[in-house]
């Protein structure tokens, strides 16, 4: 098993919360990417074939509990939802080359900037919706996973 494959299953089997989601088809996030005129990371498509837009209301308990600075990530998108809030966010002025994958439990855009060709992983940024500000919380995501693994009590 690769380095990849044990932090997206780790990270599932400790944060996913209840039922278990419907991992995306290709052909769905083929259409994501149709609609937002981008290329998703390699990493991230493995992600969501595998598992789906999984819901993770644990990583706030997580990093409430440890007293963390640092987003939480709540729900991954499903595509519909990944295409209308990007569109609807770019409107109310997320810049337009941020294209969200997930969001935190204040509704502020996890995702990644938009590029037209296919890299193996990509950085993970995040949309502050009260500032409008986009800032990157890590450099890939993978990374962007294995922070929540390494930082947040597993119990």
């Amino acid at each position: 098993m690769g380095h990849r494959t044990t932090i997206h299953e780790t990270f599932v089997a400790r944060f996913q919360f209840g039922d278990p989601p419907t991992p995306m088809a290709d052909v769905e996030l083929d259409s994501v990417e149709a609609a937002l005129d981008t290329k998703l990371p390699a990493s991230f498509r493995e992600f969501m074939t595998r598992f789906g837009p999984v819901h993770t209301p644990l990583v706030l308990d997580g990093i409430t509990d440890c007293g963390l600075d640092h987003p939480d990530v709540q729900d991954f998108l499903s595509a519909k939802q990944a295409v209308e809030n990007t569109k609807g966010y770019w409107s109310a002025g997320m810049p337009a080359d941020v294209i969200g994958i997930a969001s935190d439990c204040m509704g502020n855009m996890i995702g990644f900037l938009r590029s037209g060709e296919r890299r193996d992983d990509a950085p993970v940024v995040f949309f502050d919706h009260d500032f409008v500000e986009v800032s990157e919380i890590a450099s890939s995501f993978d990374e962007f996973l294995n922070w929540y693994l390494g930082h947040l009590d597993g119990s």
